[in-house]
């Protein structure tokens, strides 16, 4: 099950996935590197890889137990989500989802399959949101969109803890090279140029 792939560069791939169009994606390294699985990842993975989640939502994770997982990072404040459905949301879908496997906890920085990530924790949306950054390339999860940002109205979201990661998330990708690109948990698709003009929440901390 899966909606259309998308290749962003030379080794990685976005694909949109079900239930509701999460875009997960793949880093063509070796081993392989899953970004936010969702239902029908399978088909661009079959190999043993290693996953790196934003969030705990199920639409982020309903894809895991299609996965050959090596190693699974999350940050701390949303491991517990992958075994509780009421917290990653699944008993919305009428499923009862649990990954219930090892879990490594994110650090500031890892190193993968000889790819440098720095990690960017932006609560908010849920209290282990995280961004990730690589060879110019930012995953952003469902913290900011190319014009909107994720919801604070679900269990675990903090509408004032938000304002202040999108304060912090505005300074960060003003620190950026304008070209680099955000990779988005849904929707488009857009440089830190094109975020920092269209995405009106940014905008707002600015003035």
């Amino acid at each position: 099950m899966y909606v259309h792939t998308l290749r962003i560069n030379d080794s990685i791939r976005c694909i949109v996935t079900g239930p509701i169009g999460t875009n997960s994606y793949v880093i063509e390294s070796n081993p392989t590197i899953v970004i936010d699985p969702g239902y029908g990842i399978d088909s661009l993975v079959q190999k043993p890889c290693i996953v790196l989640l934003t969030h705990g939502h199920f639409d982020h994770i309903c894809g895991l137990k299609e996965l050959k997982v090596e190693k699974l990072y999350i940050c701390e404040h949303d491991a517990p989500w992958l075994i509780d459905p009421s917290l990653n949301l699944s008993w919305y879908f009428g499923e009862r989802f649990v990954f219930d496997s090892k879990v490594e906890l994110l650090s500031d920085t890892l190193t993968l399959a000889g790819l440098e990530f720095r990690v960017y924790r932006t609560p908010g949306h849920t209290p282990g949101s995280v961004m990730f950054k690589t060879n110019g390339v930012i995953f952003s999860g469902d913290t900011i969109f190319l014009d909107s940002i994720g919801r604070t109205d679900l269990p675990g979201g903090d509408e004032v803890t938000m304002r202040k990661t999108l304060m912090f998330v505005r300074k960060l990708l003003s620190s950026f090279e304008p070209n680099e690109l955000v990779l988005p948990g849904h929707g488009a698709i857009g440089t830190v140029e094109e975020v920092l003009k269209h995405n009106m929440f940014l905008g707002e901390e600015e003035r």
